[in-house]
């Protein structure tokens, strides 16, 4: 490791030099270097530093030119993200150093959340966090306090996106907290890493400023005040309150508020539209009807997934029901097929997601090739995809671009664009395999990799996918569909925040009933 470890170090130079031309001849050497290895330690460190080096050429590019930044199609921080998940994804990835591993966390975290993705960085800064569990001496490692900033600033930006003033306030407060926090480790710090005081002393600066701009701004005694947090009670019966508690844990409820953590609080499904502003001549906007079906169908999708994981179904659907034993191992069971259903559910999404889209900023995308990937581009005479449309790269809306990058999660597989809309996921081809067979062929669920334990088999068989396998990647679809209606509610906000009445447009107050 030693040979990496120097590697890392010239990364390092580089990037306090803005060396781009250096950065690159290292991307170029060992990107397929990196291929070549198998899974192992060696494997994820290679990664983080490629992720680590595109780190540094994408902060030199945005220095030189502050309005690259707001650019939607960025290769560098695309590929920060990507090599980053890489590493993650490697077998070996947890027998890398705890500091490694912050490290890594931390730095995906930081892309995210430049880009706008501000949910799903939280979900690495947590972790990042989660590992001082391992060995408490990392809370005081500049990796880890760096973890604790970053998630403080990530509430902060999630406050000027939230456009509800209570919730903006309470992710204000959470801030805050961890501020004070970062605050008080930093005091120790300074005292164990006597020989760099300088570093500590520069970020416990920011921190401070931080906190005393929140002391001129706010009220600190309403700021420091978490009692309606602490004493918030619900009254749900055993299996609602599973059921709920599942929902919180796992951040699947429409509710910001549950990206602060597991808060009964936020055990319900708030998220609506903002009020729309509409053109008289249109009437009641078609748009509220788009989102409340929307809703209604992850709700029920996410329903479905925690019956099947739960296993609360009765037997006595299929009491009388032959099948066939295949002797391959295949599960066949309802609980199997609520998560199947679940899966399909929950990647229909995108697509409802692409069609509102296209109509509220009025792409001119024809009805039949919308598609979540399709509706940023405009496409040239052979159908292949040639700019982002101006009206989504010029925006300069952040919940937008929280958006693209998650399209950007899927597979796209058009052979004529496969090239050009390149994913960001390492597993997004797999994910777009199982839906499509899914939706058109045959897939079996098997209760493991039968492959694995066979000596000798040529034997053909149908796509497969373990049930653990299925089970993580419907939750994975659930948790990504949620952040992505939490960005569209946010961006169209932001888009009607910037309407001008003219007298053309009226205003929609929009009220909610209770289910």
């Amino acid at each position: 490791m030693s040979s990496l470890d120097e590697l890392a170090s010239i990364i390092d130079n580089a990037i306090d030099k803005k060396n781009n031309d250096e950065l690159n001849i290292i991307i170029a050497i060992h990107t397929d270097y990196t291929e070549t290895l198998l899974d192992s330690i060696e494997k994820a460190y290679c990664y983080y530093l490629l992720g680590n080096a595109w780190s540094g050429i994408r902060t030199a590019k945005h220095q030189e030119n502050k309005s690259q930044a707001w650019s939607l199609e960025q290769e560098e921080v695309f590929k920060e993200i990507y090599y980053y998940r890489k590493a993650k994804l490697q077998n070996k990835f947890k027998d890398l150093s705890l500091e490694l591993q912050v490290a890594i966390n931390v730095n995906l975290a930081n892309a995210f959340s430049h880009y706008g993705r501000t949910i799903n960085a939280i979900r690495y800064f947590d972790k990042a966090i989660e590992l001082k569990f391992f060995n408490k001496n990392i809370t005081y490692h500049p990796n880890f306090i760096l973890a604790n900033l970053n998630k403080a600033l990530a509430f902060e930006y999630y406050a000027k996106l939230e456009y509800d003033p209570n919730h903006a306030f309470i992710f204000s407060q959470f801030a805050y907290k961890i501020l004070k926090e970062t605050k008080e480790f930093l005091v120790i710090c300074l005292q164990i890493y006597k020989d760099n005081p300088n570093y500590y002393m520069n970020i416990k600066n920011i921190v401070q400023e931080k906190i005393d701009y929140y002391k001129q701004y706010e009220n600190i005694k309403n700021l420091e005040d978490l009692s309606l947090f602490k004493n918030y009670k619900t009254k749900y019966s055993t299996n609602e309150k599973k059921y709920r508690n599942w929902c919180l844990q796992n951040k699947l409820f429409l509710n910001p508020l549950n990206d602060l953590g597991n808060y009964q609080i936020a055990s319900h499904d708030p998220l609506s539209l903002p009020n729309l502003t509409t053109s008289i001549d249109e009437g009641f906007p078609r748009f509220i009807t788009y989102f409340n079906q929307i809703k209604q169908e992850y709700i029920a999708n996410r329903h479905l997934l925690f019956e099947g994981l739960s296993k609360k179904t009765q037997k006595f659907y299929d009491k009388q029901t032959s099948i066939t034993d295949d002797y391959d191992y295949n599960l066949y069971d309802i609980n199997i097929e609520k998560i199947k259903l679940a899966f399909r559910g929950f990647y229909s999404i995108f697509d409802k997601i692409a069609f509102f889209m296209n109509e509220y900023f009025q792409t001119g995308l024809h009805e039949t090739k919308v598609d979540f990937r399709k509706i940023w581009y405009d496409f040239d005479k052979q159908n292949k995809p040639k700019n982002i449309k101006l009206i989504f790269n010029q925006s300069e809306n952040l919940a937008l671009r929280g958006l693209y990058l998650i399209s950007k999660d899927l597979f796209y597989s058009d052979k004529n664009s496969k090239d050009f809309l390149d994913s960001l996921e390492p597993e997004a081809e797999k994910l777009s395999d199982i839906r499509n067979h899914l939706e058109h062929k045959f897939i079996n669920i098997k209760i493991l990799n039968i492959v694995q334990y066979e000596t000798v088999s040529d034997r053909k068989r149908n796509f497969y996918i373990t049930e653990d396998d299925i089970k993580v990647k419907t939750l994975h679809l659930a948790q990504l569909a949620r952040e992505a209606m939490i960005y569209l509610s946010f961006a169209v906000h932001i888009e009607e925040s910037r309407k001008n009445n003219d007298g053309r447009y009226m205003s929609v107050e929009l009220k909610t009933y209770k289910g």
